[in-house]
């Protein structure tokens, strides 16, 4: 793949797990932008980006998730950044956006959290 970046969407009940792997860097925005755009089509009850597979983390990543966190704010739908790299979490921390997103250590708890008691 010339983008160096692999996207896998997996549904888990209502909510969806979009999982990326490679870097996230300018030639790569195409895969995961249609893979975040499609999942928010869907209209999960929750969507979880998975970044534990993403090696390089450039401005071009973070601000796929600044406009993937205001569709989803705008349309109701839970955002959650699942194990970002320690260099993912420096970048959104150097640029304070850290606090505009709730980040969860695993998939399992990113969707304990909100899903609904029964």
């Amino acid at each position: 793949m010339l983008a160096g970046l692999r996207s896998e969407t997996v549904r888990i009940g209502d909510a969806v797990v979009c999982v990326f792997a490679g870097d996230m860097v300018l030639d790569s925005e195409p895969v995961a932008s249609r893979a975040l755009t499609d999942v928010l089509d869907s209209r999960p009850a929750l969507l979880a980006v998975d970044l534990s597979g993403v090696e390089l983390f450039t401005s071009t990543g973070l601000n796929l998730l600044l406009v993937t966190r205001r569709r989803a704010l705008a349309e109701g739908v839970p955002l959650v950044l699942v194990a970002p790299s320690p260099r993912t979490v420096r970048t959104l921390e150097l640029t304070e956006t850290d606090t505009l997103f709730t980040v969860r250590t695993t998939v399992d708890e990113a969707l304990r959290e909100y899903r609904p008691s029964t």
